[in-house]
């Protein structure tokens, strides 16, 4: 079974349906299961954020959840994997203000697409 590592709230926020994407430098052909794994550290207390995305991060309920870390704390589907450039970047800011908000989308970079997480 593959897993992806990622920092808390980041991992919490995929394993929870809150976020759908992951951003990477690279891609990935794989496609299917793949476990959530949260990364040793826990960024929520000590992470420079814009108002922007504290005000998601509020909503999404980041502030009030006890973050799990080195643990796998959940999995989902992966089905797609999507290069960003200026015209993704945008559609995403456009049409997912909170996915845009909680990610970190960067040019020529991928994000990995989640489904139904759990």
């Amino acid at each position: 079974m593959k897993a992806i590592t990622v920092l808390q709230p980041w991992a919490w926020l995929l394993a929870t349906g809150k976020k759908r994407c992951e951003t990477r430098s690279w891609k990935t052909n794989y496609r299917g299961e793949i476990l959530i794994h949260a990364g040793k550290k826990n960024m929520t207390n000590i992470m420079r954020q814009t108002f922007f995305e504290a005000m998601y991060m509020k909503q999404a309920g980041v502030f009030n959840t006890e973050m799990i870390t080195e643990a796998i704390i959940g999995k989902a589907n992966l089905v797609n994997c999507v290069r960003i450039d200026e015209a993704m970047r945008e559609l995403i800011r456009k049409q997912h203000i909170e996915e845009y908000a909680l990610g970190y989308f960067v040019l020529d970079h991928y994000a990995w697409v989640l489904e139904e997480p759990e």
